[in-house]
């Protein structure tokens, strides 16, 4: 019962703040009133409302004068709203394309500016990435989840180049980020979400200048050793 209160608590704030958030663009004449209300509203609220305490590690490595990608381990469908709250920047997230016709979150990634990559299609894939770059060079900080999918054991997977190809792309840095706890929260194919403690760490800044297109692969487990380093 305790459970279903909570995803039904959960689904409304969701739905409601993915409506809202938008319709208040015009109004404040930014496309960064959704990424506001993430990080200072949605997240503060649906934190708690779960049962997550959540503490952050290395805010202070996180440069303020450039873009970033941030690179993070991939574990719940929380690890959404923790970020919002840990990152110190204004993050938006790649997503499938598809997502563009999930009811409420559609209209929301559209309309807040989200990063949307058409993955079944490699030749559109390859141009989306290249308009996302584009967008990262133009201040945008990003969050991926080079894994491309959650842990289903809560362990780190491999690393797909992917995310490394776009920074190199972007020329811009990447930052590794570790999420601890969530998986036991709430873990894939699971439908009981189970309050606790979530850690953050964020690590330095890794230097894209240093790698090439020729060596992403060298560059993914880099940074996936970086991630794992933060575990702790």
């Amino acid at each position: 019962m305790i459970t279903f209160i909570r995803f039904f608590l959960m689904a409304i704030w969701s739905a409601v703040l993915m409506v809202v958030s938008p319709l208040l663009i015009p109004f404040f004449f930014s496309r960064k009133v959704p990424l506001f209300v993430g990080r200072y509203v949605f997240s503060p609220v649906l934190l708690p409302m779960v049962g997550i305490d959540l503490t952050t590690h290395g805010a202070e490595n996180v440069p303020q004068d450039r873009p970033v990608i941030f690179v993070s381990n991939h574990c719940s469908h929380f690890d959404i709203a923790c970020l919002f709250r840990a990152l110190p920047r204004y993050i938006y997230f790649v997503a499938k394309k598809e997502l563009l016709w999930t009811p409420f979150l559609g209209f929301h990634l559209w309309a807040a500016g989200h990063i949307l990559i058409d993955r079944k299609n490699r030749v559109k894939a390859v141009k989306s990435l290249r308009k996302a770059a584009l967008k990262i060079k133009g201040g945008k900080c990003v969050t991926l989840y080079p894994e491309g999918t959650r842990s289903t054991d809560g362990e780190v997977g491999p690393f797909k180049k992917g995310a490394f190809h776009l920074a190199i792309d972007a020329g811009v840095d990447v930052v590794p980020v570790h999420i601890d706890g969530t998986f036991k929260i709430w873990p894939k194919g699971r439908f009981t979400i189970k309050p606790g403690k979530v850690t953050v760490n964020i690590g330095k800044p890794i230097i894209t200048a240093n790698y090439t297109k020729q060596t992403s692969k060298e560059f993914a487990e880099k940074t996936r050793e970086e991630v794992l380093k933060l575990k702790g």
